[in-house]
């Protein structure tokens, strides 16, 4: 008898430990932030922002950016931060930086605080915001995006928060399953988004990593591009310039005029791929969601004319990539078509866009061989000295 009822109190126990367990995750469900206005340049050769508040009400542009493991700061707010709890690595334009740890302070957007790790990076951001235009205090990783389902509706330039619970998958377009995976960093804790898919133009590596910090369409694989001769001998020549696709064929949907950049097995979604779409990124469900919407990339909205019936979109690089091994390039500007008086304006897009990669093959020859023979001559006069 005594058994019995020691075994119903034990039952009775257990239930009140687990009843207090469900509160408590419960209880650590972030709260949905409204939606806020996409800025009208993000993937149209502009970061994805978002203005974050800090707890004291300053005001901090922040990149959002899925290809981030972790959240940064601008390193002018370490004070602000507390003291240091450490140091670590991260990498820009393929070089090595130091990065401060501190505890990471509270965060809101509007009038929501938002859900982060424990620790956020600081970084110094004076050379990002100087090739954005725009003042940039820090970048928003996957430490707190994990938390929500994020929709980027480039069409209507908004950024949404929605209840994972409450979904519409149905209009949402095809659904690929996300893997968190932390390949590439130091730690486990720092994940990342990967789909189980080939890049843009193929290749042997089956996942790609959707990176919205990235700007291009993204990268793809050494030797999946074939033939494209004029492009790839100046991207050869100059490295910082994105390899220029007329198409490709990706998951059965076509897109036109791709910049890509080329890395060893390290494919690619970014965001100017991404903004062809309604992109819905319901990380607590680990799955994202595409509905094409473009075939082509969007229009920069306010083109920056060059004076020969083409507009020239501003390109952006520089986001840091937390312990990420493989070289990553500021995005090159896009040439799209104007209607124009001009003859040249009157030949096909893909007729222009040859004759200019020619022309620039061109000149990077030139001036290659004339730096070949200075040296020589230098070297030559030196013998003769």
């Amino acid at each position: 008898m005594s058994t019995i009822v020691k075994l119903r109190t034990l039952g009775i126990v257990l239930s009140l430990v687990l009843w207090c367990l469900d509160a408590t995750a419960d209880s650590i469900h972030p709260q949905i932030p409204t939606g806020v206005a996409m800025n009208k340049d993000a993937g149209r050769g502009g970061h994805l922002m978002v203005t974050l508040w800090s707890e004291n009400g300053e005001r901090l542009p922040f990149v959002v950016d899925t290809g981030s493991p972790v959240t940064l700061f601008d390193k002018s707010m370490e004070p602000e931060l507390g003291n240091r709890l450490g140091t670590a690595t991260c990498w820009n334009f393929g070089a090595k930086h130091k990065t401060g740890i501190c505890a990471a302070p509270k965060l809101y957007l509007e009038n929501t605080p938002l859900m982060t790790g424990s620790n956020i990076w600081s970084f110094n951001f004076k050379h990002l915001s100087f090739l954005s235009g725009r003042r940039i205090m820090g970048i928003l990783g996957m430490d707190c995006l994990r938390h929500y389902c994020i929709q980027l509706d480039f069409k209507a330039g908004k950024l949404r928060f929605l209840d994972p619970a409450q979904v519409n998958t149905a209009d949402l377009g095809k659904a690929f399953p996300l893997t968190f995976s932390s390949v590439g960093q130091s730690e486990n804790e720092l994940i990342r988004p990967f789909v189980h898919h080939l890049g843009l133009f193929g290749g042997k590596s089956t996942n790609s990593l959707i990176d919205t910090g990235f700007n291009m369409d993204g990268q793809v694989e050494k030797g999946v591009i074939k033939g494209h001769w004029p492009t790839r001998a100046i991207h050869f020549l100059v490295r910082s310039r994105a390899l220029r696709l007329p198409e490709c064929v990706w998951d059965g949907e076509s897109y036109t005029h791709l910049n890509v950049n080329v890395g060893e097995n390290a494919n690619i979604l970014g965001l100017r791929f991404l903004a062809r779409h309604l992109v819905t990124l319901d990380f607590p469900k680990q799955t994202m969601y595409l509905k094409q919407t473009n075939t082509g990339p969007l229009s920069s909205g306010k083109p920056l004319s060059n004076g020969r019936g083409l507009t020239k979109m501003r390109g952006d690089g520089g986001i840091p990539r937390v312990w990420h091994t493989g070289r990553e390039w500021p995005a090159a500007s896009h040439h799209e078509r104007q209607a124009s008086v001009s003859a040249m304006s009157k030949l096909p897009p893909d007729t222009i866009a040859m004759r200019r990669e020619i022309m620039g093959a061109l000149v990077a020859f030139v001036v290659g061989f004339v730096v070949m023979l200075a040296t020589w001559a230098w070297v030559y006069d030196d013998d003769v000295a």
